[in-house]
C-alpha cells in the first residue's frame, strides 16, 4: 500500500504545479520598456489668427421660420451680448441652439440651448471691440442651419 502512495503523492505534486502555473514560464516574461513621449512647443506667432470675418448664412424653410434677435449692451462695464429665441412657425422644431462668439481678442465661447422656447436666451461677455456672433439650429429633423453670422461693433461714443 505504501508503494502506491509513493507513486501517486509525487503524480500529485506535479499535477498541482502544473495547475499553478509554477512549473510553465509565464507568456510575457520581458519587462515592459518604458515609453517616452517627446513634447516640442509650437512655434509662437506674434499675432493670433482669428477670423472675424463672417461666414454664409442659410434661410430657413417656411414652415420651420423662427425669428433670432441679437441685443448688444453698450454699457461700457458690461459688454454683454444676448441672443434671444422670439419663435416663429418652427416653434416646436428646433432641436437646439448654439451661440458661438468669436471676441476681438480671439477668445472663443460656446453656449447652447436644447429645446429653446419663446424668451430663451444666452448672454455672453463681449469685448469693447468687434465681436462676431453665430448662432446654429438644429432642428427636429436633423438638419442644421447657420441663421445668423454677423459682427457686432461695440458702439464709439463721440463727445
Amino acid at each position: 500500500m505504501q508503494a502506491r502512495y509513493r507513486f501517486a503523492l509525487p503524480v500529485l505534486v506535479v499535477l498541482f504545479l502544473v495547475f499553478a502555473g509554477c512549473i510553465h514560464p509565464s507568456a510575457d516574461s520581458t519587462t515592459p520598456a518604458t515609453s517616452q513621449t517627446i513634447v516640442t512647443p509650437l512655434p509662437l506667432t506674434s499675432a493670433t489668427a482669428c477670423s472675424l470675418t463672417p461666414g454664409p448664412r442659410q434661410t430657413l424653410p417656411a414652415y420651420e421660420d423662427v425669428s433670432i434677435t441679437v441685443d448688444r449692451n453698450t454699457i461700457t462695464d458690461e459688454p454683454t451680448i444676448t441672443v434671444r429665441f422670439d419663435g416663429g412657425l418652427g416653434n416646436g422644431m428646433v432641436q437646439r441652439m448654439t451661440v458661438t462668439m468669436i471676441r476681438s481678442d480671439c477668445v472663443t465661447e460656446q453656449q447652447f440651448r436644447d429645446n429653446p422656447v419663446v424668451g430663451t436666451s444666452i448672454t455672453q461677455m463681449g469685448t469693447l471691440g468687434t465681436d462676431r456672433v453665430i448662432v446654429v439650429l438644429v432642428m427636429t429633423s436633423g438638419d442644421q442651419y447657420t441663421v445668423i453670422d454677423q459682427n457686432y461693433p461695440f458702439p464709439v461714443r463721440m463727445g
